[in-house]
């Protein structure tokens, strides 16, 4: 069976990826970040307290120093979306290629690069909800929304990628 895929990524798959591989290989720093982003938000609701409890505010140094922790845990949340934003744009020559699965090797084209894997070049094998993600390393893989499949049925590309590298296809909920 031969698979053709013609990806044409979104920042939604982008987002999908950084999930996944925080997921896949970065578990214990996301972690040990939601942990220290549940502690930072107790740590406000105490200051805050605080503040109101023994009237710091009016302390000119303590204001503004409350005021810069506030600040900076208001922007907290932003950090993912701002890699995100920068992975999207770095990636922005990539968002359409074309790849054709064949019993030996995968033939890759983009706009301007064309290239050739071998099978062996993929090191993890991953599928989510609607894409296979198929990583070169710990940080880079092949994007391969479901959606973007143009020949083959793209439920059986797990079982054929599987069995061309030797690899399990892992799903990631």
């Amino acid at each position: 069976m031969r698979f053709e895929v013609e990806t044409e990524l979104t920042k939604q798959d982008f987002i999908a990826f950084y999930r996944l591989n925080q997921k896949a290989h970065a578990r214990a720093v996301t972690l040990l970040v939601r942990i220290l982003g549940i502690a930072a938000y107790v740590l406000g609701l105490v200051l805050t307290a605080l503040m109101v409890i023994f009237r710091l505010w009016e302390s000119a140094e303590v204001l503004r120093a409350y005021c810069i922790f506030i600040l900076m845990l208001a922007a907290w949340p932003l950090v993912d979306r701002f890699m995100i934003s920068q992975m999207y744009k770095a990636n922005s020559s990539m968002l359409k290629g074309e790849y054709r699965f064949n019993d030996d090797e995968v033939l890759t084209g983009a706009d301007h690069m064309s290239g050739r894997y071998a099978y062996s070049a993929f090191r993890e094998l991953y599928r989510s909800r609607d894409a296979y993600y198929l990583y070169i390393d710990k940080g880079h893989a092949v994007i391969l929304p479901e959606r973007c499949f143009t020949q083959g049925d793209p439920a059986a590309f797990g079982r054929f990628i599987a069995e061309k590298t030797g690899l399990e296809v892992k799903e990631i909920k």
